[in-house]
């Protein structure tokens, strides 16, 4: 689980932390920044699937011209802050993970340039797994074609660690996890922190996509969507897990769902459809497409394989303002025992006035101060007099008449 995000000059901040919680709402005016907190997410996920910096901002594309990854919005070009040469990702993770802090500064490149690494470091607490610039010990670097690093000294390296050498092109995070020369433990702490940024998923849900049918076995959702009849039926073997999800729909929608059938067509893909108790049947071709949204996050949520940690962008897209309660209350349900992490960002004023109080704790707001370039987050709970107001005013009220931006703007520039 992440605890912490900090960005030092990527994208729109020029120096902001976000903090979170096992459920984070952000919240904010457009352009404000939200969806570039997804990039350096993203970012993140990336060098987990053992990407090079240029495949992480630009493409990856794989044999027969598939495209595996698409890159950072913007590219080199737009990655940092008002056009600086570098930015810095600090993540830190809880113990389960590791405990440490992970930080990685990244050059973006100039004049057809190539991006590089130019520091990084992972610290568990006070213990060196491996760092770039050791206050104490640093390494000698030789050139911008590769990153030194050091390790932790031990029984053979009592003066100096070691320094070993990896390819400023691709994160050593990356590297190192097969690196021979690595001790045990850096390799293993190493894995488990990649096994966490890998643990992602960034889902985009499209109608079209849930609508197509799918094989039976393929047991991962999309990110589109895909997949979702298929991952329907290996969810639905589970009696109990198949009757929380009617109970769910008849919750969402005026339909009386009591069962799912799975039609197969000549080719063997099957198509989800809803069975009301009447024996009226709506296939995925003619459910809504709130339905099919709020099916598939089920199904990401509640599926055979679910990831440790989901960005959702706009929540609330496709679900009738006065069934958004039932959304969090299943997205509150999943998290709230740490294995399951959400991030979330919202436009509706409904949304947040229906977190709960955990949530509402860890919501934050993103914003710009008017004539300022950079973006900036604070906890909601952290403006000042939020608390008084939050007494006596409802929250989705607060957000919807602009308070919020207006109270940081004035503590702002009060100096508070």
């Amino acid at each position: 689980m992440l605890q912490n995000l900090c960005l030092h000059g990527f994208k729109n901040f020029r120096d902001a932390r976000l903090p979170l919680g096992n459920l984070t709402l952000l919240v904010g005016t457009n352009a404000s920044g939200k969806s570039n907190l997804r990039d350096a997410f993203r970012f993140l996920h990336g060098m987990s699937r053992g990407y090079t910096l240029a495949e992480i901002i630009g493409e990856k594309w794989i044999e027969g011209g598939t495209l595996q990854w698409k890159g950072i919005r913007g590219g080199t070009r737009e990655a940092t802050y008002c056009g600086q040469a570098t930015f810095l990702i600090e993540a830190t993770l809880s113990p389960h993970v590791g405990g440490g802090t992970y930080k990685i500064e990244v050059e973006v490149g100039a004049n057809g340039k190539a991006p590089r690494v130019i520091r990084e470091s992972l610290w568990g607490g006070a213990t060196m797994y491996f760092d770039s610039h050791d206050t104490d010990d640093p390494p000698a670097q030789e050139g911008p074609q590769y990153l030194f690093v050091r390790l932790p000294r031990d029984a053979r390296n009592r003066k100096h660690g070691k320094r070993l050498r990896f390819v400023s092109s691709q994160p050593v995070l990356s590297q190192i996890t097969a690196h021979d020369e690595a001790t045990a433990e850096v390799r293993s702490v190493a894995k488990r922190v990649m096994q966490a940024l890998g643990s992602m998923r960034f889902l985009d849900l499209a109608p079209d996509a849930m609508r197509i049918p799918s094989l039976p076995g393929q047991d991962i959702l999309g990110d589109r969507g895909e997949n979702l009849s298929s991952v329907l039926q290996s969810i639905c073997e589970s009696a109990s897990t198949k009757a929380a999800i009617l109970e769910w729909i008849r919750e969402l929608t005026p339909l009386d769902v009591t069962d799912f059938e799975f039609v197969s067509d000549q080719t063997g893909k099957i198509l989800v459809t809803l069975i009301e108790s009447g024996g009226q049947k709506t296939s995925a071709y003619s459910a809504s497409d709130g339905t099919l949204r709020f099916l598939a996050m089920i199904a990401a949520m509640l599926g055979t394989k679910p990831a440790k940690f989901y960005f959702f962008e706009e929540l609330e897209n496709g679900i009738h303002p006065t069934r958004l309660y039932l959304l969090l209350q299943l997205i509150e349900q999943k998290v709230a025992d740490g294995k399951i992490q959400v991030v979330a960002t919202s436009h509706s004023p409904q949304l947040l006035g229906f977190l709960g109080d955990k949530a509402r704790a860890d919501a934050a707001l993103v914003y710009r101060l008017e004539n300022q370039p950079d973006a900036r987050i604070r906890r909601i709970v952290e403006i000042p007099e939020a608390d008084r107001v939050l007494r006596d005013q409802d929250l989705a009220r607060l957000l919807a008449s602009g308070w919020l931006e207006d109270a940081v703007a004035f503590s702002e520039g009060a100096g508070t």
